[in-house]
């Protein structure tokens, strides 16, 4: 339908062949971004946390299980329901929050934060190492062991790239690892 999609390594996206009926809907475990052509009938993420509803718009996702899920609007308008019912309507800059628990809260982002890996950028504020290494790892397809290192020493970075090697060396020049 025009609709363009891209998905960190690690995320799965069930799609039909065709898009049937009133609504185009698909299902999301990972990581994605949309960026959703507009049409009558409306797109709908449905995620382990609740359901993304939009008619044409731009937005990021990160909805791994066992993990807070972060749903981050780039531009157009987007409704997140969770599946306590709770809704809230996204403007460009906010993110909905829902967190282990389910509680549902919405706040305003750097988007680029939450969505520039798809151009190869990352950017870490105040993320703590463990959480850094499970990014990467997420990204890159692989696992990572740190030994004798400061885990919850937070980040703040930013940097383009598509080398595992280049972060990790730039990381280990910051703080040794």
């Amino acid at each position: 339908d025009g609709t363009e999609v891209w998905l960190n390594a690690d995320s799965k996206l069930k799609y039909p062949i065709a898009f049937s009926g009133e609504s185009r809907e698909v299902i999301l475990s990972g990581e994605a971004y949309f960026d959703v052509k507009k049409d009558a009938r409306p797109f709908v993420v449905s995620l382990e946390c609740g359901d993304i509803t939009v008619l044409g718009t731009s937005f990021g996702v990160s909805a791994y299980p066992g993990y807070p899920n972060y749903t981050t609007l780039v531009k157009g308008s987007v409704r997140f329901t969770s599946l306590r019912q709770e809704q809230v309507v996204l403007t460009p800059g906010e993110q909905a929050i829902v967190d282990i628990s389910g509680t549902l809260e919405k706040r305003n982002v750097d988007v680029e934060e939450f969505v520039g890996w798809k151009d190869g950028m990352f950017i870490f504020k105040d993320k703590p190492l463990a959480e850094i290494m499970k990014i990467l790892e997420r990204w890159y397809g692989v696992d990572i062991t740190l030994s004798n290192v400061d885990t919850l020493k937070s980040y703040w970075f930013t940097i383009k790239t598509e080398s595992l090697t280049e972060l990790l060396e730039m990381i280990n020049k910051i703080s040794p690892i």
